[in-house]
């Protein structure tokens, strides 16, 4: 029987990487609140209910290939081991080690490492934050250091992608992506669209003139504020919604007062009167058709009751929300 004798085609088995499943690096940072040596922060924090280790404070490193506790470092001090712990990247103030490259770069404005390239952002001090180079964004005081509105996580030093609406108040990409998913597409803290909605507005015209109010409800009109241009203004009543004349969207809310009816006549300068409260009680009374193509939906027959449908494009496959790229590729990582 002949040795077999491994050829160019046989594949080669490689060790499994270091480190854990946030990072894979060859060594491990000591934590001086447990002295007890981990993998990374992320780690640590799971393991530890009562307290997060501070990364800054690390001082000492455990190589994974030697076992060599030791002052941290990016290289092994052991004279028979010289390891590299963080081959791809290194950062001594953040006390990051990494072995895949993902455009790695230390942020002094943010006094974090984020990822994604350091030529593809500039770091904004009014924000506070790395955003995508030469595009264009409103300013924020300090935005990055808000919690999001949706999770009520940080945003600043989280490993999720953060998304930047045109308001700048910022979210994470994700809790962006479940809120079009369900419809909504207003930001949590200002109520302003969030994308491009003109075809949603324009469906909603198409669903206003295909609505016919009650005869009672004819010329009855509303004050009315717009959260997209904030302008405030009166709008024909109806049911659907209200439509601002301003800049044409729907995303209205109520201004204070009651309904009012139209009294001048056409041509002339508009002139509206408060209905009284016993007009107001006469329309309480008054039942609403509903149109005979439109059949009975109920809560079990509709997954999704509130809101708008929006124009963001949801995957098929994974369920992924496609966003505008120069909206999306600001990446709020601390890496650790």
């Amino acid at each position: 029987m002949t040795e077999a004798v491994p050829t160019a085609e046989d594949p080669v088995t490689l060790p499994p990487p270091l480190g854990c499943s946030h990072y894979q690096r060859k060594c491990q940072l000591v934590s001086p609140c447990c002295d007890q040596p981990y993998n990374c922060r992320f780690c640590h924090d799971e393991e530890s209910t009562n307290h997060t280790l501070d990364r800054r404070s690390v001082k000492e490193v455990v190589c994974l290939v030697c076992s060599a506790r030791q002052a941290l470092s990016n290289l092994c001090s052991s004279q028979d081991c010289g390891t590299v712990f963080g081959g791809a990247y290194f950062c001594g103030v953040c006390k990051l080690f990494d072995d895949v490259d993902k455009g790695q770069f230390h942020c002094d404005g943010c006094g974090i490492c984020r990822i994604g390239g350091r030529e593809k952002f500039s770091h904004c001090d009014t924000c506070g934050l790395c955003l995508p180079a030469g595009k264009s964004h409103k300013c924020v005081s300090n935005t990055s250091h808000n919690n999001c509105p949706v999770c009520l996580e940080d945003i600043h030093t989280s490993r999720l992608e953060a998304h930047i609406p045109p308001c700048s108040h910022l979210l994470h990409l994700t809790c962006y992506q479940d809120m079009v998913r369900t419809g909504l597409y207003a930001c949590p803290t200002c109520g302003l669209s969030m994308q491009d909605m003109s075809m949603v507005w324009a469906d909603i015209d198409r669903e206003v003139a295909s609505t016919p109010m009650p005869r009672e409800y004819a010329g009855l009109y509303r004050e009315i504020l717009c959260k997209d241009c904030n302008q405030t203004g009166t709008a024909t009543f109806h049911i659907v919604g209200m439509k601002c004349l301003s800049c044409g969207s729907y995303n209205t809310t109520l201004d204070k007062g009651p309904l009012l009816r139209l009294v001048s006549k056409e041509g002339e300068e508009k002139v509206f009167t408060p209905l009284t409260e016993t007009e107001i009680g006469t329309l309480s009374n008054v039942s609403f058709p509903i149109p005979d193509n439109v059949s009975d939906i109920t809560s079990e027959g509709s997954d999704n009751e509130d809101g708008w449908e929006t124009t963001e494009e949801v995957g098929e496959e994974n369920g992924e929300v496609a966003t505008d790229s120069n909206t999306r590729e600001m990446v709020e990582e601390d890496l650790d």
